[in-house]
């Protein structure tokens, strides 16, 4: 009986020995064998292969980004940028409307293939994403707040805002610079800039921290806004193209499209020409 149980387990041995080698031998080759790829960068050549750029946005924030009143049409000096990027591509761009803080998410997780939504840089965004160089310069993208024409020659310094309520887009790098930059107040994250402004014009805030382009904006098409003194300290100016972590070469052909655009003044093109639009239609 002894003897039996040995020649079984020798057997049962053999077979696990057989059906090991097999996945180690027979289950197709390695990656270079069978084309495949198992590891590395692919990021741009997904892009080719499906002919489609999937682009996180948050049109909710004229003249970078907005829904057209009357179409519904995405539109934006960004918007044009990744029509750009698309066409240097020779592919469609896919835009995926979200709200500000999901749009991060989706640019880590990698369920877009890039982010273009004035989104600034901050060292925090460079750890968990890919990010492109500098774009729209030009700008200088001063931040301030948007507040009411009553209260805005009084707000100078960080210090005057003390005891008020300043909205601030949630996620956003304008959130932690009106958290850190003024002492005192009471910051209170919105989902987007169209909230805080309704809440500005309902007496719910006193003040919403935005770019100084876009708070012009709102002041030639609003009642009763004005625009603090006060000026957001720039760690860095201009805006960044964010991809997932890891997806580096796609962020470098995306480099190599900002040369081209800042060289041809597209993006001042662009920025103009979403300004007009949008100061049109009341954006």
């Amino acid at each position: 009986m002894k003897s039996l149980s040995m020649k079984k387990l020798f057997a049962m041995l053999m077979v696990l020995v057989m059906v090991l080698d097999c996945f180690a031998g027979c289950g197709g080759g390695s990656a270079e064998e069978t084309g495949g790829e198992e590891t590395g960068d692919m990021s741009l050549q997904k892009v080719l292969d499906s002919g489609k750029l999937h682009v996180a946005v948050s049109p909710d924030y004229a003249p970078y980004e907005y829904l057209d009143l009357i179409t519904g049409e995405i539109k934006g000096s960004d918007i044009e940028f990744s029509k750009y990027i698309a066409e240097q591509l020779g592919v469609e761009v896919v835009f995926e409307q979200m709200n500000f803080e999901s749009r991060l998410a989706a640019g880590t997780t990698g369920s877009v293939d890039l982010v273009i939504t004035c989104m600034g840089y901050s060292p925090e965004r460079a750890e968990s994403m890919e990010l492109s160089e500098q774009y729209n310069i030009f700008s200088n993208m001063k931040n301030t707040v948007l507040t009411t024409a009553e209260k805005a020659p009084t707000l100078n310094v960080g210090e005057d805002f003390a005891g008020l309520k300043i909205a601030a887009q949630n996620g956003s790098t304008m959130y932690d610079r009106a958290v850190n930059e003024l002492p005192g107040a009471e910051v209170q994250a919105v989902s987007s800039i169209a909230d805080g402004i309704m809440m500005l014009q309902d007496g719910k805030v006193d003040g919403v921290a935005m770019a100084l382009n876009v708070a012009e904006e709102f002041c030639g098409n609003y009642d009763g806004l004005g625009i603090a003194e006060f000026r957001f300290v720039a760690e860095k100016n201009g805006n960044v193209v964010g991809a997932p972590k890891g997806d580096a070469e796609i962020i470098a052909k995306v480099n190599e499209i900002i040369a081209e655009a800042t060289e041809a003044d597209l993006f001042v093109q662009w920025f103009e020409e979403a300004s007009a639009d949008a100061e049109k239609q009341g954006l």
